[in-house]
């Protein structure tokens, strides 16, 4: 296989089993049998777990569809930033193991001591940083309108998770008018 091919292979193994037990638990010998490799061939390619990790959390956000305009901006109108948030809660119903996978990963990297510890608090901030630049010129208050808005996406994605028969689209369009929605 070619050795692009086989990266590719990796994360795409590694993703499914972080997804399934957390990154604590995980290790490379199960990627690389699951993978049809040695362990010696998967430290080959990425060196150790955490770089794993990494290039898992990398090659998601790369891959996955952005809310925002190209450029990283959202809309800045009341109907395009409503249409965007819809739009991302969407594609995160289509995605089940991708939200599991971060709401695992999430959890675990409160502990500052964690690889992805860096990451998953840059990824807030600017989360909440595009949300409240977005609704800057129409919400009175753009800061804490972000911070709701991010909550109540990741508290419903909790109990969709929990609950696949709950519908994660329905959910978000009935919570989302607590927000003020005009």
């Amino acid at each position: 296989m070619a050795p692009a091919a086989r990266r590719a292979q990796i994360v795409e193994t590694a993703t499914r089993l972080v997804s399934e037990q957390g990154f604590n638990t995980f290790n490379l010998s199960q990627v690389a049998a699951e993978s049809g490799i040695t362990r010696a061939g998967v430290e080959h390619h990425f060196g150790t777990k955490e770089a794993v990790l990494i290039e898992i959390l990398r090659h998601r956000d790369e891959v996955d569809e952005v809310i925002a305009a190209p450029g990283g901006a959202l809309p800045t109108d009341e109907a395009g930033v409503w249409r965007a948030l819809d739009e991302q809660v969407r594609r995160n119903a289509e995605r089940r193991e991708i939200v599991q996978l971060y709401a695992i990963l999430g959890a675990e990297a409160l502990d500052p001591s964690h690889p992805a510890h860096d990451f998953f608090a840059r990824r807030a901030t600017v989360g909440r940083v595009t949300i409240a630049d977005a609704a800057r010129p129409w919400h009175p208050h753009p800061e804490g309108f972000a911070v709701e808005v991010l909550a109540i996406m990741d508290g419903l994605q909790l109990q969709w998770l929990r609950d696949p028969d709950l519908d994660l689209v329905a959910l978000w369009r009935n919570a989302s008018v607590l927000l003020v929605r005009r």
